[in-house]
């Protein structure tokens, strides 16, 4: 497999384009970009980050890169925004794809700001449960991780904390902002000069590397808590997650 899968420029000029004509006349008119190069062109990048990701997590060696892609099309029959294409490609790897509610990486293309992040988000009850019991009763493991050099660039984490502790554990906990947390997520963002210079594929690829011990720790613990209720991430987690505020840390939806 070719080294750089997807031509970023190609992609990110035709997603501007779009941005600016963003109906079905333009998109139909302009589809044979699309289905001929932008859609294989990322799936086959995704196909490249899942095999880049298996020495850090060998359940990657059987994702379906498919199941990890997110649709161009937008739901909007409860949007008051009703243009009907997004204007980025985007996807979620994990060990069940975008189906699993485990820890995982998302990324996205997308013209002025593309962007990588990794953790879980609104994870389901025993698996939170479960990091917040962990953290606070050992948050050494966890501190050592956020100290490592490689994650620097992808701070700070971005946790949506609650505003008071939850039940069974100590107001006045030392490690109160990581058992209020309700998402575990780390984020980087990136310019298209970057994007086109260094490549799609390099730059995700060093990203799941960085972030991998961060990811597996807490699929370690979330794994401990059950074997996770199944459950896809909607269009509205996608939307918030390149939104100008990151989605744990705001009032939206990542």
């Amino acid at each position: 497999m070719k080294d750089e899968p997807l031509d970023a420029s190609r992609t990110l000029r035709w997603l501007r384009q779009l941005k600016k004509n963003n109906e079905r006349a333009w998109f139909n008119a302009h589809r044979g970009v699309y289905d001929e190069h932008i859609k294989p062109e990322w799936e086959d990048l995704v196909t490249a980050l899942i095999v880049s990701a298996v020495p850090f997590d060998e359940r990657f060696a059987y994702v379906d890169p498919r199941s990890c892609l997110f649709r161009l099309h937008r739901d909007i029959r409860f949007s008051n925004d009703k243009t009907p294409y997004k204007t980025r490609v985007a996807a979620w790897l994990s060990p069940f794809g975008k189906n699993g509610a485990n820890a995982g990486f998302y990324m996205h293309l997308s013209p002025g700001r593309s962007v990588f992040s990794a953790g879980i988000y609104t994870p389901e009850k025993p698996a939170l449960q479960a990091l917040r019991v962990r953290l606070a009763s050992d948050p050494r493991p966890f501190d050592r991780i956020l100290r490592a050099k490689a994650l620097a660039p992808y701070l700070p984490l971005q946790t949506d904390a609650l505003l008071r502790m939850p039940r069974g554990f100590p107001k006045d906990h030392p490690r109160g902002e990581l058992i209020r947390a309700r998402n575990y997520m780390v984020r980087r963002e990136y310019g298209d000069a970057e994007i086109v210079r260094n490549g799609a594929f390099a730059t995700f690829r060093r990203a799941i590397r960085d972030c991998a011990p961060f990811v597996r720790y807490i699929d370690d613990v979330v794994a401990t808590a059950s074997s996770a209720a199944m459950r896809e991430p909607s269009d509205g987690w996608e939307e918030n997650s390149s939104s100008d505020h990151f989605g744990p840390s705001s009032s939206a939806r990542f």
